[in-house]
C-alpha cells in the first residue's frame, strides 16, 4: 500500500488550521478536493484520524500520531527532491579506489578538486578492485578509481586517463638484474597490481617468491633488505616512495605499464560528469 504524500499535506494543514476551508486554502484545492483526500488516508490507514461536526475538528490520538509521522514523511519527500535537484558537481558523493593508487593520486587531485569544484565534497571507499565492483553494483559507490587492463563485468563502463609505467626497483649491491627463480616479490593476492606486472613483463610462477607483501611500503622494505626484486609504478615513484631509501635503485623499464582511470554503472547518466571530475587525476 503506498499512501499519497498530497493526502498527507492535506491532514497536516488540517491539523494547523483545525478548519477544512482554511486547510483547503492553504494546500491551493477545493474543499471537497482535501475532503476527499483526507477520507482516503483514513481508508488506506484503516483507522480514524479525524472526528468532524459542523463546527469543529477533533484529531484522534492516531490522527494526532499520525500528523506527527506525516510531517516527516514530508519533510524527507523534500529532502529527496532536493537532492535529485541537485547539481552532481556540487554535490556529496562517494568515490571508491584501490589502494596501489589512493597513497600517490588522491592528495592532488583532492587540491585540483577544491580549486575546480568547491561545492563538491567526496569522500574515499579503499579496497581491492573485486570488492570495488561489488560496492558499484550495490550503489555504495559513484564510481571507482581504478587501474587496467581489468575484464570488466556487464553493466560496467570504464574510461582509461594515462598510461602509468613500471619500473623494476633492486638493492643496489645486487648485480644479476634478472628475475631469477624465486625472487620476483609482490603484492598479495587480490592487488590488481600484482596481475599487470605478471602479465605486462610474463612472469612465470616459479620466478614468484614465497613471501607476498600485503603494501608496497612493506614490499619496498623487502627489497631494501635484497630479500628480492620487484616492479613499482611510476606515480609511486614521482610520490617520492623512495626518498628514504637510498640502497634501492630504479631499473629505467618501459616495457611495461597499467592504465589509469574509472569506471562507473553504464546506465550512469551523470557518466560525463565523471569524467569530468576524473580529469583531476591527471598528472600536470
Amino acid at each position: 500500500m503506498l499512501l499519497s504524500i498530497k493526502n498527507l499535506q492535506y491532514l497536516v494543514a488540517l491539523k494547523e488550521t483545525l478548519h477544512f476551508a482554511k486547510a483547503s486554502k492553504k494546500c491551493f484545492v477545493s474543499q471537497s478536493t482535501l475532503s476527499t483526500g483526507i477520507a482516503k488516508l483514513e481508508r488506506d490507514l484503516q483507522t480514524v484520524l479525524v472526528e468532524r461536526n459542523n463546527k469543529t475538528v477533533t484529531f484522534t490520538s492516531m490522527g494526532n500520531k499520525i500528523v506527527l509521522q506525516a510531517r516527516r514523511v514530508i519533510a524527507s519527500s523534500d529532502d529527496l527532491i532536493n537532492m535529485a535537484m541537485t547539481n552532481f558537481l556540487e554535490s556529496e558523493i562517494v568515490v571508491g579506489t584501490i589502494p596501489t593508487i589512493s597513497a600517490y593520486l588522491l592528495p592532488d587531485f583532492l587540491k585540483k578538486i577544491e580549486k575546480e569544484f568547491p561545492k563538491l565534497k567526496i569522500s574515499f571507499v579503499e579496497d581491492t578492485s573485486e570488492n570495488l565492483l561489488k560496492k558499484l553494483k550495490q550503489n555504495q559507490i559513484d564510481f571507482a578509481i581504478f587501474a587496467f587492463p581489468y575484464d570488466l563485468p556487464n553493466g560496467v563502463e570504464g574510461h582509461e586517463l594515462f598510461s602509468d609505467s613500471l619500473h623494476l626497483i633492486r638493492h643496489k649491491k645486487r648485480v644479476n638484474h634478472s628475475i631469477d627463480e624465486g625472487q620476483l616479490l609482490l603484492l598479495e593476492q587480490g592487488h590488481c597490481l600484482r596481475s599487470h606486472i605478471m602479465q605486462g613483463y610474463s612472469i612465470s610462477n616459479e620466478q614468484i617468491s614465497d613471501f607476498s607483501c600485503s603494501s608496497i611500503s612493506t614490499l619496498i622494505a623487502m627489497i631494501n633488505m635484497d630479500i628480492g626484486i620487484s616492479f613499482l609504478p611510476k606515480i609511486a615513484l614521482d610520490a617520492g616512495v623512495l626518498s628514504s631509501y637510498p640502497n634501492i635503485v630504479i631499473e629505467p623499464s618501459y616495457m611495461a605499464s597499467r592504465g589509469i582511470g574509472v569506471i562507473y554503472k553504464k546506465n550512469n547518466h551523470q557518466a560525463e560528469s565523471i569524467k569530468t571530475i576524473a580529469n583531476s587525476l591527471l598528472p600536470v
